[in-house]
């Protein structure tokens, strides 16, 4: 996928059309790095240059809330976790990922919504808590009465991968604490100190072996040996900083957590290497002082997390999608180095997208072995004058995809030419354009004809949150379609009725044996009942992820109305459009994917073949039995209890669609004090008012 023209702009110059052109693309990128790192230990760019990406989406998101995607990375914690030989264990409590700040402004930035949030004065002075950001590999360690019951990474946040074992190797780290805590979840960094990293590295020359990239791959890869003996070779360190769930409060404040966690017996940080304060300028002077000093600390960090010391404001303050509200974490800038352009590559994505790619001499930045780096599209490389061959400038900051920031001329050779994008798919030689007049984004129009495309919609088809077929991984539908078993995602429910019309017997091939085909076959039976939103998701529908999946699921509660209800709006039924448009979350550019891809007669053909062999279970939401379900509700005037935030934060949490403006479809508003012109049209419209007080006492129950 090719880097909007609009990167660089300032956001606040952008056009609604440029913002959701781009949210598309740093939705694509960020995911992807996203995957890269924490699922297989393979960094591609910069921590920098993906904090940049990060923050950017946040920030175009916050000036266009109505484009924010359902696969904004702005929703997830780490990815999804890749099938190996440790099983998985559920978290107690979700370990969430900081948002980020790349300035001092942005610390006090943090400061200030903390404080409106609460609904505090701009001059309450909050104690923070300063601490170093280890770039190592997260781990959460169960407690119960004390004993050491399990250790797991961070995974996806919601499970992790059983290390137990392997952290049990861990010199120093307690297997029994004492404690009269019931269950206690112990939250920390595994690492690998420069030293140790460096004769690594040293004896895998001498044996002929890949070298780790960074001290955090080889901490991750450490940690995820089957082979214990190996983990406790590596000398591993630890220090931990937080808890999850505990049974019992334990402390206070985030300084007298560090010292309790310290007395328990804990690796916690040396007591130069955190401070609390309430001044910014103190703040500041401490983030300087661990930046200048940091090339003497024995391991790697890559940042300064801030976090609200009091824990009496951090659970009011909450969480907002991936992130605690009352955490932050402040990166450290980036590195830069030369190398040489050899060529320009060209990408195909799930979406038709070309992205081109720069194949680098491989460079060495900060520990990391740089080969590769986007381009992002052609104006991006015509803006930086970009060519094969050239001695370009790669810029990067810890473990993610580097940026080329700019070429040195003077060293460019004689005859280079200027590049360009080709006119032609280099996968299914279909006309490549630009969807939209303004796009920057060059696709292929082959869709389904496309390998690139047809391959990667199979394996979105399987993935965990959509059929979830045990024994189907990537790796699976690639052997499956490039040996012409499958070309559809119809094609997967008809294997086993196939099985006489196929060459080769799946069962000798692909890594297949008898018993693990038909175990592929009872999992495939197994998968034909699927709820309506897994169903939904399934499809890879553009802009259309999890979140929206169960919106468009609520919304209509059968197959058969979804069906009908999304032929209505291909072919831009107002009423239709309007029906589902009043959901918060559907905005106009889902609505757009909605209608371009059921306005697809082949798309149709696919959905029906599948309907006809599936069973799609009716929308039911389980998980929520709150009176607030499905209500929808607008909020207006001055609340005295709680800030607008609070309110519709609780609302959602219960169940609720909050709506922005009144109209006949809302089931009652909450008016607080100057209340303005909504509670005048509620009035009219004769929706029911609730009081504060009434609103108050209707989420206590």
């Amino acid at each position: 996928m090719k880097i909007p023209k609009t990167i660089d702009t300032p956001i606040g110059k952008l056009s609604s059309s440029e913002a959701k052109i781009e949210l598309q693309y740093l939705s694509y990128i960020i995911n992807k790095y996203n995957d890269l790192y924490h699922s297989h230990d393979n960094p591609v760019v910069s921590d920098a240059e993906y904090d940049k990406l990060f923050q950017r989406n946040i920030e175009i998101e916050n000036l266009f809330p109505n484009l924010k995607r359902e696969d904004s990375p702005s929703n997830k914690v780490g990815t999804d976790i890749i099938k190996s030989g440790f099983e998985k264990i559920k978290h107690k409590s979700p370990m969430m990922s900081l948002s980020n700040c790349f300035s001092i402004a942005d610390v006090e930035d943090f400061i200030k919504r903390s404080q409106k949030f609460l609904g505090l004065p701009e001059d309450y002075n909050f104690d923070i808590l300063c601490e170093p950001k280890i770039d190592g590999l997260s781990f959460n360690a169960l407690y119960k009465n004390g004993l050491l019951k399990c250790v797991a990474t961070r995974g996806n946040g919601i499970e992790g991968e059983d290390i137990t074992e392997n952290v049990k190797t861990i010199k120093g780290f307690p297997q029994k604490i004492a404690t009269d805590t019931e269950e206690i979840e112990i939250r920390g960094e595994i690492f690998i100190t420069r030293t140790e990293f460096s004769k690594i590295n040293e004896q895998r020359r001498k044996n002929n072996l890949f070298e780790f990239a960074n001290p955090r791959n080889a901490a991750a890869g450490s940690v995820r040996q089957l082979n214990t003996a190996i983990t406790k070779a590596r000398h591993l360190k630890y220090l931990v900083y937080n808890v999850g769930f505990t049974s019992k409060q334990i402390a206070d404040t985030q300084e007298h957590l560090l010292n309790l966690l310290a007395s328990l017996g804990f690796n916690t940080f040396d007591s130069d290497l955190y401070k609390k304060t309430n001044a910014i300028t103190e703040i500041e002077k401490f983030y300087n002082k661990i930046y200048n000093s940091r090339s003497h600390i024995p391991y790697d960090i890559d940042g300064i997390v801030y976090k609200i010391n009091d824990f009496t404001f951090q659970h009011r303050l909450g969480f907002v999608s991936r992130s605690p509200r009352f955490a932050t974490a402040h990166k450290f800038p980036a590195e830069e180095a030369k190398t040489l352009l050899k060529s320009i590559a060209i990408q195909v994505g799930r979406t038709g997208a070309l992205t081109p790619v720069a194949e680098l001499e491989p460079v060495n930045i900060g520990g990391v072995m740089v080969k590769r780096a986007t381009l992002h599209n052609q104006d991006e490389i015509n803006r930086k004058d970009i060519r094969a061959g050239d001695t370009v400038i790669v810029v990067r900051a810890g473990d993610v995809i580097p940026n080329i920031i700019a070429v040195d001329k003077k060293l460019r050779p004689a005859g280079s030419k200027p590049f360009s994008m080709p006119n032609k798919c280099p996968v299914c030689g279909s006309i490549v354009e630009k969807i939209a007049q303004k796009d920057v984004v060059l696709r292929c129009t082959g869709e389904l004809k496309c390998g690139a495309q047809r391959l990667e919609k199979l394996k979105h088809f399987v993935s965990k949150n959509a059929f979830n077929i045990e024994g189907l991984g990537k790796k699976q539908i690639e052997y499956l379609y490039f040996n012409n078993y499958i070309k559809t995602p119809v094609d997967i429910f008809y294997l086993e009725d196939n099985e006489k019309k196929f060459s080769a017997p799946l069962e000798t091939g692909g890594g297949w044996g008898k018993q693990s085909t038909q175990n592929l076959y009872k999992a495939i039976r197994k998968s034909m009942s699927i709820e309506l939103d897994k169903f939904i998701y399934s499809l890879g529908i553009r802009h259309v992820g999890e979140v929206t999946s169960k919106i468009l699921a609520r919304q209509y509660n059968t197959f058969d109305q979804f069906l009908k209800c999304m032929i209505q709006i291909a072919k831009q039924d107002e009423k239709a459009i309007n029906a589902l448009a009043e959901n918060d979350g559907i905005g106009e550019i889902v609505l757009h994917a909605l209608e371009v891809f059921f306005a697809q007669e082949y798309n149709i053909k696919i959905i029906e073949k599948l309907s006809d062999i599936l069973k799609i279970l009716s929308y039911q939401d389980l998980a929520i039995s709150s009176k607030l379900v499905n209500k929808k509700i607008v909020f207006t005037g001055t609340l005295k209890n709680m800030t607008r935030s609070e309110a519709k934060t609780t609302a959602e949490n219960l169940g609720a669609k909050v709506l922005s403006a009144v109209s006949i479809n809302a089931d009652f508003i909450v008016a607080g004090n100057d209340a303005g012109s909504k509670l005048k049209k509620a009035k009219e419209l004769g929706i029911t008012i609730l009081s504060e007080q009434q609103w108050i006492g209707l989420i206590n129950e």
